[in-house]
């Protein structure tokens, strides 16, 4: 019998610490975490840098609940060399709780995010987390090339891309899920890319170089960049950073674009859709659910749920911007500038690994979406 996963709906939203009034002292340093707004947090990530931890070694740093019960830690240095201390919080609608951070010896927590890259299969760079999993082609593929992921759908909370690639027979589903979702040259399961005009959008190119950042209990990062490619007569380049969270349906992207012919392009964050057997959409996110795509029993292997989100804040200050759908793709149009990160997320989840129904998922969306926007309030003293 196929493992299904315990249907539980999780939201992650990257906080970062706003005010912090560091003092140190022999009880350690208070965390509050404060939820304000009529949403059921749950496990979102909480960033604290290093600097407001003054005179701790966040090597040897242990955090506690309200409790006294140790929660799950991750020193995490990113892409600019800024360090962090990440845990997870979950808090009901207006409430808050708090945390003590201490030094002492630090329990070892088992990964549940991870990436690396692939170099026995084409130079695949591949992700996952206790929820989801997926993979980036790299530049040995001749086809396809495009920025678009691939969506592995799984009903494990185990990690499984080693696995599976060292197995090399994916499209199989062995108990654990499988590889069912069909990508070809389109933006499959999302991504940001050039856009000139009706049903004229560029997929990329397969990346050039990756750059790990990290892995562990909380956070998995990395780091990709795409060589120039044309648009319309303009070489265009991107670096993306690619950051996936424990418990989280949902991969962050920082895509930022490079041009010396222009200043600003008109962008489109799309994903490819086939056999879809619902979609809902709000101005920054779009959610559907489809049958599985590369798939010769389309019924056994079940729907997978796919999903774009473009940062709300970002549409709210651009007046050009436009969603539906596109060339096959569900689709959210806007224009950039060059040199500037855009924040967007990708989303997928599959029937026989926890979601549900369109219904489920168009909610998961939802309330991720809300989250983002309204980050949870954290304090330090």
């Amino acid at each position: 019998m196929m493992y299904q996963m315990k249907k539980t709906v999780f939201w992650v939203a990257a906080v970062s610490a706003a005010t912090f009034l560091a003092s140190c002292s022999q009880e350690g340093h208070k965390i509050t975490v404060t939820n304000d707004t009529d949403l059921d947090r749950y496990n979102e990530t909480i960033e604290i840098s290093k600097s407001d931890l003054e005179n701790v070694d966040l090597n040897s740093v242990t955090v506690m609940d309200e409790t006294g019960t140790a929660t799950p830690v991750q020193v995490y240095t990113d892409k600019d060399g800024n360090t962090k201390l990440l845990f997870q919080a979950s808090v009901p609608a207006q409430s808050e709780k708090e945390y003590t951070v201490t030094e002492g010896s630090q329990a070892t927590y088992p990964v549940l995010a991870y990436s690396r890259y692939v170099p026995e299969r084409m130079d695949d760079y591949a992700y996952e987390n206790n929820v989801i999993a997926g993979r980036i082609y790299g530049p040995s593929l001749e086809f396809p090339r495009t920025f678009g992921s691939d969506i592995w759908v799984k009903c494990t909370d185990r990690l499984v891309i080693d696995d599976w690639f060292a197995k090399a027979d994916y499209h199989h589903n062995y108990g654990e899920g499988m590889d069912c979702y069909k990508v070809d040259n389109t933006l499959g399961g999302g991504a940001l890319v050039p856009y000139t005009g009706p049903d004229k959008f560029f997929t990329g190119d397969n990346y050039v170089s990756q750059k790990h950042i990290c892995d562990g209990p909380i956070r998995t990062e990395a780091v990709l960049e795409y060589g120039p490619f044309d648009v319309d007569g303009k070489a265009v380049s991107a670096t993306r950073v690619l950051t996936l969270d424990a418990n989280s349906h949902f991969v962050k992207w920082e895509t930022t674009f490079h041009s010396a012919d222009t200043d600003s392009l008109s962008v489109v964050l799309g994903a490819v859709m086939h056999d879809v057997t619902g979609i809902k959409n709000e101005l920054n996110w779009i959610a559907f659910t489809e049958k599985a795509s590369d798939s010769s029993d389309p019924e056994r292997d079940g729907n997978i749920s796919v999903a774009v989100i473009y940062d709300k804040a970002e549409l709210d200050d651009n007046p050009y911007y436009t969603s539906g759908k596109e060339a096959g793709h569900a689709v959210i149009i806007t224009e950039e500038k060059v040199e500037k990160p855009v924040i967007t997320w990708t989303g997928s989840g599959w029937s026989q690994g926890g979601v549900a129904s369109q219904d489920d998922w168009a909610k998961t969306v939802r309330d991720f979406s809300f989250a983002q926007q309204h980050p949870l309030k954290v304090s330090v003293k």
